[in-house]
Order: C-alpha cells, then structure tokens, then sequence
C-alpha cells in the first residue's frame, strides 16, 4: 500500500465526496443547520488526514518483523489520537481567528470526547481499509500465480504435443523407408503411393500448429495415410476393422490425437492374425466424438511401454476438455483397448 495510481486517486476522490456530501446534508438535516463553508474544509482535511496517517503508517506496524511490533502499534495509534486532537484544535483555532468561532477555545471532557469519538470513527474506517486492501492485495498475488501456473501448465501441453509428434516421425519414417526400399524392387506400383501418404503424413506431424484445436476431418485424413502406409507395408495382409460414422462435419479435435492411439497400435500390436482382427472406430455426432480401438496385444510387456505416451494425451485431454472427456485404455484378456468420448462440443 504505497503510491496510487492515477485511477486509484479518482476513486479515493470519488469516495470521500460522496461520503462527506451524505454527512454534511444528513447532520444538516438533524441539527437544522449548515455550518459555514470553511468549517467543512478544516475538519474534513484533518479527517482524512488521519485516515491515511493511520492505514499507511500505523496498521503496517503490525505486520512488521519485530518482537515489539504492538507496542510500535500501540505508540502509532497514540501518536494518531494526539496529532488528531492537534489538528481539531488547530482547526478551530483558524476559524477563530477568521471570527466563524468564539474564542478563547474551551476544551471541556466533552470537547474531547467528541473530539476522541469523531477521531476513533475513522481510524475505525481506516482500519478497515488497511484490511480490505489487504485482501485484495493477497487475491491479486493468488491470481497473478494461477495465471502463472496456467502458462506453464499450457507450455506443458505444447510440449508433450512436441513430444507426440516427435513420437511418430521415427518409427513411422524407418518402417516406410523400409517397405518404400522392398517396393522398389518388388512392388513398384505401390512406391508413388506410400511416398504421397508418407509426405502428407510428415507434413501434418511436423506441422507447428497455432491452434489448439484442428478439424476432426483433418485428423482422420492423415490416420487413414497411416492406415493405408501399413496396408501396403503389410501387403495387404493387414487384418483391420475400420468404421467412421462422421455426422458433425464442423467437430474440432486436439491434433495427433487419434493419430498417436492408431500408431500405437502397429508398433505394440498384431495386427495381421486372421483370427483376431483389429478394430478403429471414429463417431462424431452434434454432441460427441467417440474413439474405439481394439488390437491382439503382443505381449503385456510390450503394452507396459505405452504408458508414458497415454499418460502425456491424457494430461493433453485434461487441459482442453476438463470434465467434458472419458479416457479408458488397458488389456481385456488378450486384447488391447482404447476408448475415448469427448462431449459438449
């Protein structure tokens, strides 16, 4: 509580106008009477005087790091009721001499009492004040720090994104480079097919969105590149049940996503046993986004190393669609799965 703004004086100036307008016309209305002009202002320049001495100087001493800090206080607040009793006589000693005021001055018990009284009433709002900004004060240091703590918890985000994305160039890249080398000299038909879907596949993984949120359309597209990367990598043999069920052609998704969920799936999976087919699901309605799927897991050890990268999408879910997402993975038998609801879209 140390120098005011501009905006803060205004309002402090605001304030005390409207509180002396409604004092000086209510105790006008009792008494009957309107004191002269000049009197308002001496009296109200020691008041206000005293409102700041006492919440500037005196109430910090409570809060000071000595041993003798109420005794400091109660030394201020003495130091405030005698230069209060100063000013008041002062005061009426000017309007004395300006003849708006009988003299010599008569300082009787009851002078002094209204004197102490009127002095206590706003030490009392002063206190108030102190506390009041105080509080505020403390609200504005909690904000600030939850802003701070939301800034890093975003670059967090952005950096597991990174992250994901880094995940899925390598191992994406050698397994294609791999099966785009085998093609060349067996398949060459499938060489310009797997190098378009890989190139539109690295673009959109390498991508430095601004966004948080990209088309749900857009993240399907480069799922089905992966797809038909590993239909050819798999000559054909890919054992796989894909369904898309798109409804909410204007639905917004977190990128790499789906992606991450569906490159897992080849790189832990078994993917070409007749016997146990693998299954993507995508739904999007008005309401929701429903992501399944299921794959023959190679073995529990293998699954274990998914963690890491499951965890990461979650923490990617939680910032960008808290309270509005399940997120459920894990073995069933056999059989790794994965769903995802995201609602309130």
């Amino acid at each position: 509580m140390g120098k005011f703004s501009k905006n803060e004086l205004r309002i402090h100036l605001i304030c005390w106008l409207c509180y002396i307008f409604v004092e000086v016309v209510l105790a006008g209305i009792v008494s009957e009477k309107f004191n002269n002009f000049f009197f308002y202002v001496l009296f109200y320049l020691v008041n206000i005087a005293i409102f700041y001495f006492h919440s500037l100087w005196v109430m910090p001493l409570l809060y000071q790091n000595s041993k003798n800090k109420i005794i400091h206080f109660l030394l201020g607040l003495l130091l405030a009721y005698t230069l209060y009793l100063i000013g008041a006589a002062l005061a009426n000693l000017l309007l004395g001499v300006m003849e708006l005021r009988p003299l010599p001055l008569d300082i009787t018990k009851r002078y002094i009492g209204v004197t102490v009284s009127r002095a206590s009433l706003f030490i009392m709002f002063a206190s108030g004040y102190f506390y009041l900004n105080r509080h505020l004060e403390r609200k504005d240091i909690e904000l600030q720090q939850l802003r701070e703590i939301e800034g890093l918890k975003y670059q967090l985000v952005i950096a597991e994104k990174d992250f994901l994305r880094a995940q899925i160039n390598p191992h994406l890249l050698f397994n294609t480079l791999t099966f785009i080398r085998n093609a060349a000299k067996n398949n060459p038909e499938n060489v310009a097919v797997a190098i378009v879907a890989l190139t539109e596949l690295m673009e959109y993984a390498l991508e430095d969105s601004k966004s948080e949120f990209i088309p749900l359309a857009r993240e399907i597209t480069q799922m089905e590149n992966l797809i038909k990367l590993n239909r050819l990598r798999f000559e054909h043999l890919l054992n796989l049940n894909y369904t898309k069920d798109i409804q909410n052609g204007s639905a917004t998704i977190l990128p790499i996503v789906l992606l991450t969920l569906v490159e897992n799936m080849f790189k832990h999976g078994i993917m070409n046993d007749p016997a146990h087919p693998a299954i993507i699901e995508v739904i999007s309605t008005d309401s929701e986004i429903r992501f399944t799927t299921s794959n023959l897991a190679k073995t529990t050890n293998k699954v274990a190393g998914l963690q890491s990268g499951l965890r990461n999408i979650k923490a990617r879910l939680d910032h960008a669609y808290p309270k509005n997402y399940e997120f459920n993975y894990g073995m069933n038998g056999n059989y790794f799965q994965a769903q995802l609801k995201i609602t309130g879209l």
